[in-house]
């Protein structure tokens, strides 16, 4: 607490950081540790940094660590969340909401109860009314931890696991927000997004909505998986879309079948689907920036950047080399 009160929150930060780190490698074996002290001052150092919508976020962990530990229940005097929250940021009703269904999610998912941002996934995103200020713009925290949990449990045939690595990946991004598994009358989306406050950063091309597909296959997404994603898209009148494919998109690196479709879209239709694949999944998972990703991802489509931002592929053989279009 000694750096956060003189100001030198970055440091603070950084301390605060590792101590969380260090108690959820403690929850290893399985045992549950309380994890509400260094999740509430990771959340006022991005107050104090003038970051919103991360300080909200880690407020929101807080309660969730807090609501397990009550037994759904938040007391104002046995407790520092809930006046943080309750002070202009969440009402008393709301905050109450919340803690019982973070108990009682707690209680149903037994193994994601050792994840805060597991229980903050499956519940409604009210409580995300702060925009994003210019200077957290490219700020991205993710829980390594928490990612590296999903990546363990993909190939287990469901797809839910990829879904909600999506999902978590797009909304630790300031200003995205998102919903997972909803249905229109015509077709299944996994994971939706809107963006919210920004206007000059690459992501004001984005449009306000966009929509995530998740393909957790033991195969390549092809050109029928671009071309269906691409008429959903145009469904919803949307521009840009993000294809999540484990093992990355056929033709990588040759021009054809999938990545030449993932091009043609973009030509004909003015429309940018971006493809991440493991290994940009196990990148982001060890600290990497995903909005850097995105950025590059983005570019190789809109710019034909091929050779200098390609598609990455799951084969170790061309991880760090560059791949030269045709």
């Amino acid at each position: 607490m000694l750096h956060l009160n003189t100001r030198r929150v970055q440091e603070a930060l950084a301390i605060f950081w590792s101590m969380y780190q260090q108690m959820l490698s403690a929850q290893d074996g399985g045992q549950y540790v309380h994890k509400g002290l260094p999740l509430v001052w990771i959340a006022d150092c991005f107050a104090a940094l003038g970051f919103p919508v991360h300080a909200k976020r880690y407020y929101m962990l807080t309660l969730c660590e807090d609501a397990l530990h009550g037994g759904g229940m938040v007391s104002p005097q046995d407790t520092g969340i809930y006046f943080r929250l309750a002070w202009g940021r969440l009402s008393d009703a709301e905050l109450r909401r919340y803690a019982r269904l973070f108990h009682s999610l707690g209680q149903t998912y037994r193994d994601e109860r050792l994840f805060p941002e597991a229980l903050l996934q499956r519940v409604d995103q009210r409580w995300l009314t702060e925009f994003p200020s210019a200077s957290e713009a490219s700020s991205y925290w993710t829980n390594p931890k928490y990612a590296q949990h999903l990546l363990a449990k993909l190939g287990d045939g469901s797809g839910e696991h990829l879904e909600l690595l999506a999902e978590y990946l797009m909304s630790c991004m300031p200003g995205c927000r998102t919903m997972r598994r909803k249905r229109s009358r015509s077709t299944d989306y996994d994971v939706v997004c809107s963006m919210e406050g920004f206007e000059v950063d690459f992501r004001s091309e984005l449009g306000r909505y966009f929509v995530c597909e998740c393909k957790d296959w033991k195969n390549r997404a092809d050109f029928s998986t671009m071309a269906k994603f691409c008429r959903v898209l145009e469904s919803i009148k949307s521009k840009f879309g993000v294809l999540f494919s484990k093992q990355g998109l056929s033709g990588a690196g040759r021009t054809s079948d999938g990545e030449r479709e993932q091009l043609k879209v973009f030509h004909e239709h003015g429309m940018v689907i971006v493809v991440v694949a493991i290994d940009d999944l196990e990148a982001v998972a060890n600290g990497a920036n995903f909005i850097q990703i995105l950025r590059e991802r983005y570019e190789a489509v809109r710019l034909d950047l091929g050779g200098d931002a390609p598609t990455m592929s799951p084969s170790k053989k061309t991880v760090g080399k560059r791949i030269t279009r045709k």
